[in-house]
């Protein structure tokens, strides 16, 4: 059973190159998995990731101009193509990543030439419900791409599930609609660093650098009163003009302004006492990959309730919900449980509890059925 695993955008500020290295690092060696990737030529860190990528399996590749749009799921597709021509063959193709309208409306087309059992299609965001004739139009294009026979729909949380089921509760005819869970905490123990006990309590905004991740509030907030702790705020600007709405960053000494491999972003994860994912801007049904970075460094989270990160802090104890508005949310910083605290002591065993159930080690097996079985 031949599978091809394609990230169209590999390139992309953020995670998705680490991403597709970790399912392909958990999946290991096996001859019947390969690759197919984007490459830009203005791509700073591509060549290293796809060498990463290379030690895990065959990898083929095609040249794309921007790291995300939706020209590059065109591209992989044509790239299927042209593979095809020179004689290879695959019964299942799953993409990582890909934009849902261009694959939806396309492949009914090239699906004469390029025949498979399964075509895998892992998806991040809810359904688009928003009215309008161009958005109608699109939603019959998905609902008869999801009703074709050999189309398998993923998303990363059962609240994403149950949105696109609810989307199409009426629709007649099958459509298959399941989780596929991430597999970015790797086996083994938490990233090693040693927890220093302070009077000042450590917090992390890490990641991509965007408006939405409340920034522009907690910024202030510390600035004005150093009673509440420490700010570090690290990553690297999703685009050019992120800088300008944050500008509350421009005399923050607390802003490390750089894109970061995985190893210093552990580090810096590892060197906070709590890690903050309050996004504003954000559809909270989907998953964070805050919350892995958090478990993989054993720390405690600090996030809304009302979201897929507040389900995992109810169901394991791994983190502290905060109330919707900024001014309630900075009071609970003031109060919330100090490290070397027994209180603490027990938000690190919840996050030992999430990071083993969310660990390769338990998710690998559900994963491979899903694409190999």
């Amino acid at each position: 059973m031949k599978l091809l695993i394609i990230q169209p955008w590999f390139n992309a500020i953020g995670h998705p190159a680490q991403s597709l290295i970790n399912m392909a690092s958990a999946i290991g060696r096996n001859e019947q998995v390969e690759y197919l990737i984007s490459q830009s030529n203005n791509s700073e860190h591509g060549e290293k990731y796809t060498g990463i990528l290379k030690s895990w399996g065959e990898v083929e590749s095609f040249t794309v101009a921007t790291p995300m749009g939706a020209s590059n799921t065109v591209r992989a597709l044509l790239a299927l193509l042209c593979m095809r021509m020179r004689g290879r063959q695959y019964q299942r193709i799953f993409f990582f990543d890909s934009s849902l309208n261009v694959l939806a409306l396309l492949w009914p087309l090239f699906s004469f030439l390029l025949p498979v059992e399964r075509l895998g299609v892992l998806h991040l965001f809810a359904p688009n419900l928003r009215k309008g004739i161009r958005s109608r139009c699109g939603r019959i294009v998905i609902k008869r791409f999801l009703q074709r026979p050999e189309v398998k729909f993923y998303l990363r949380t059962d609240e994403l599930e149950q949105a696109w089921n609810n989307a199409h509760n009426n629709v007649e005819g099958r459509m298959c609609i399941s989780t596929l869970p991430s597999l970015e905490i790797p086996d083994g123990p938490e990233f090693r660093h040693t927890l220093e006990t302070e009077d000042t309590v450590k917090f992390g905004v890490l990641g991509q650098i965007r408006p939405g991740k409340g920034i522009e509030w907690l910024v202030p907030a510390f600035q004005r009163n150093k009673s509440l702790g420490k700010l570090a705020i690290a990553g690297e600007f999703n685009i050019p003009e992120t800088r300008e709405q944050l500008s509350v960053l421009k005399d923050f000494d607390g802003f490390i302004n750089r894109f970061m491999t995985e190893t210093e972003l552990l580090e810096q994860a590892a060197a906070q006492d709590y890690l903050l994912i309050l996004y504003d801007l954000w559809d909270r049904r989907m998953e964070s990959a805050v919350l892995y970075l958090a478990a993989r460094v054993n720390r405690p989270v600090i996030v809304y309730g009302d979201s897929w990160c507040g389900r995992m802090v109810r169901e394991f104890g791994c983190g502290i919900e905060a109330p919707s508005g900024h001014n309630e949310t900075i009071e609970l910083l003031q109060r919330i449980p100090r490290p070397g605290s027994e209180e603490y002591d027990n938000l690190l065993k919840g996050m030992g509890s999430f990071r083993q159930a969310y660990s390769v080690n338990s998710l690998r097996g559900k994963v491979m059925r899903e694409l190999l079985d």
